[in-house]
């Protein structure tokens, strides 16, 4: 059998037509929803049809490069993240948030013909661009008990990625902002997903598959109501997506996988495979909340046997694939493993990018140390080093983003307050400065009447032996 047979993305077939594809990208991202953000709207008001994309990045995107596995956390990832989370969410109703004209503009804006027929053209280009990356490997032996394999293989890695994570952040004393900024990943995102799965099953995705074996999202009412109390305990509180500038460009993609299987019929059984990643993905997410919500002290459920969880989840996955085996074949069973194949890619993909992420906000004041060695071996090494200068005014706003490359913020002048996570505000006056490693998301504001800071742009071979130091160390210290 054809290896490629069931590559569900490729950027090669949107390469003819990559420039009338780049002009469309930048035409839906001109809509006035998706200009940058203002100063007063880093955490917005639960406004579903307001989303900051920096269009102006656009400008400067090499598109003709597709996202690979080595630049999921870069700016081409997160600018084509999301402007796809905003075109699958046109499907998505939100009524008006009250009866004033304005908010029945928005809301007509928002859902517009020019938005659709626009994000119909430019769905394609953006899924292949961004998920093209991914392949599923090409099993051996028996296929059913090989793709249950990998199932429970990506179950139990996100469960080690829960548990070390959650203790690193009690090492780092950093439990309540960390948990914020996962919640806002998971939590805020939990809708889009859960509207992927239910599109499919109206679309007739599962027909055949009697409805108790179908993949789920929506945990059960306890564990949901935990979830929900953790959240407002960390402060995150309002409706999606009212985060929107703190999503990670792999968080969204974890939406955004589902919705492009959701919405082709011919990847159906490839969707069966990516929700059941989803549904045992979203078991071991419970299993973070019990744990974290039990450390915090808040009132608990009555404990859950996890691998009971996750034993009813395996045995419904394997009867759904039993099915597929005996209606369609091994044809039948490969599509359903290359949706699990590519939903695991993915989700390492995600945990990589989310735990660095982490990492960084958690011992961020490590990294304004590094950011001072870093400066005084450029001051006598490299005074010439590539660097870029900004100058901006009183609340000058710089929508979060992430860069492609290592950089030091240092203020010349002014002053400066910088966040990477709700709530989170790192400022930085005259002679102080910070390391921002590639793929970082952050973003900054202006509290002075004029603020000068520089960027000088750092080597990987400067940043990687100091960060891997950084990591020695702390793992020294457990």
């Amino acid at each position: 059998m054809n290896k490629d047979a069931f590559r569900l993305f490729d950027a090669d077939r949107c390469r003819e037509s990559l420039d009338e594809n780049v002009k469309l990208v930048r035409e839906f991202a001109a809509h006035d929803g998706f200009r940058s953000a203002t100063v007063e709207e880093l955490e917005l008001d639960e406004d579903f049809y307001r989303r900051p994309l920096r269009p102006e990045d656009l400008s400067f995107i090499d598109f003709s490069k597709p996202v690979n596995i080595d630049t999921v956390a870069r700016l081409p990832s997160l600018a084509s993240q999301r402007m796809l989370l905003c075109i699958n969410e046109l499907q998505s109703c939100r009524l008006p948030r009250d009866r004033r004209p304005e908010s029945f503009a928005e809301y007509a804006r928002f859902y517009g013909d020019a938005s659709q027929i626009l994000a119909a053209r430019v769905r394609p280009f953006l899924e292949n661009f961004a998920f093209g990356h991914l392949r599923n490997e090409e099993m051996q032996g028996p296929l059913i008990a090989a793709h249950t394999s990998a199932l429970e293989e990506l179950f139990d890695e996100e469960l080690k990625f829960w548990t070390g994570n959650l203790e690193r952040l009690r090492e780092a004393k950093y439990v309540e902002d960390g948990l914020r900024f996962t919640l806002i990943q998971k939590w805020g995102l939990a809708a889009s997903k859960q509207s992927a799965l239910a599109k499919a099953g109206a679309l007739g995705y599962f027909d055949g598959l009697g409805s108790a074996d179908w993949p789920r999202l929506d945990r059960d009412p306890a564990a949901a109501d935990l979830a929900r109390r953790l959240a407002t305990h960390c402060h995150v509180t309002k409706r999606e997506h009212s985060y929107w500038q703190f999503y990670l460009s792999t968080s969204l993609g974890e939406c955004n996988l589902l919705h492009a299987l959701a919405s082709r019929p011919d990847r159906a059984l490839a969707f069966w495979g990516a929700a059941f990643a989803a549904d045992g993905a979203a078991i071991a997410f419970d299993e973070l909340v019990r744990n974290a919500a039990g450390g915090l002290g808040l009132a608990g459920i009555a404990a859950r046997d996890v691998k009971t969880d996750v034993r009813e989840w395996l045995a419904r996955a394997n009867r759904a694939l039993t099915l597929v085996s005996e209606r369609y074949g091994e044809q039948g069973v490969r599509a359903v493993g290359a949706g699990i194949g590519v939903a695991a890619a993915h989700a390492a993909a995600a945990r990589a990018n989310l735990g660095d992420q982490l990492r960084w906000l958690s011992s961020v004041e490590k990294y304004r140390d590094l950011a001072k060695a870093i400066s005084a071996r450029i001051d006598t090494e490299c005074p010439d080093i590539d660097r870029e200068t900004f100058v901006e005014p009183r609340e000058m706003c710089s929508t979060t983003h992430v860069h492609d490359d290592h950089r030091l913020v240092v203020i010349e002048s002014g002053k400066m307050v910088f966040w990477g996570n709700l709530g989170m505000k790192l400022r930085l006056a005259p002679g102080e400065m910070v390391l921002v490693p590639e793929g970082r998301l952050h973003g900054s504001s202006i509290e002075s009447d004029e603020c000068t800071y520089h960027q000088p742009i750092i080597p990987d071979e400067w940043v990687r032996p100091l960060l891997g130091e950084l990591d020695a160390t702390s793992s020294a210290g457990r």
